[in-house]
């Protein structure tokens, strides 16, 4: 990401937000375990959020979000295929969350360490520790999953 400016930078976090939120709104309405759909209800409406709140700096950049990405459509297309494969399958849902998070939290670190407009940092910031708080509640789900 180093050659992005601040306005592609913030662009591309929205993308990530608005395919997370996608990505967990399909999860919810696929999974059987109703904690697990509440998990990735309330993380879905997350995302949304933590693009409405990047949004606003996006557009003072003379930006504006569209709809994500198409790496993102891609994904969520894998889960919903893996839904109908023989296994676990709300294990299937956790795993590509897993994936998902590690993503997201990879594009925070690296939109940190780079190009950022002074103005958003501590947004940025806080919706990554949020990101990394919700990777651990993916992961514990995880962990008791398999343990059951």
């Amino acid at each position: 990401m180093a050659e992005r400016n601040e306005r592609e930078v913030l662009h591309h976090l929205i993308d990530i937000c608005r395919d997370g939120e996608r990505g967990y709104d399909a999860a919810a309405d696929r999974v059987a375990a109703p904690d697990l759909k509440t998990l990735f209800a309330g993380l879905a409406t997350e995302r949304r959020q933590f693009a409405e709140a990047l949004t606003p700096h996006l557009q003072r950049l003379g930006g504006s979000p569209d709809g994500g990405s198409n790496a993102a459509a891609l994904h969520r297309g894998w889960m919903l295929m893996k839904e109908w494969l023989p296994g676990a399958h709300d294990h299937k849902f956790i795993a590509e969350a897993e994936r998902g998070e590690q993503f997201a939290l990879d594009a925070y670190e690296e939109a940190l360490s780079g190009m950022l407009p002074p103005t958003v940092t501590s947004l940025v910031e806080a919706q990554r520790e949020a990101i990394g708080r919700a990777t651990e509640q993916v992961r514990t789900y995880d962990m008791g999953y398999t343990a059951s």
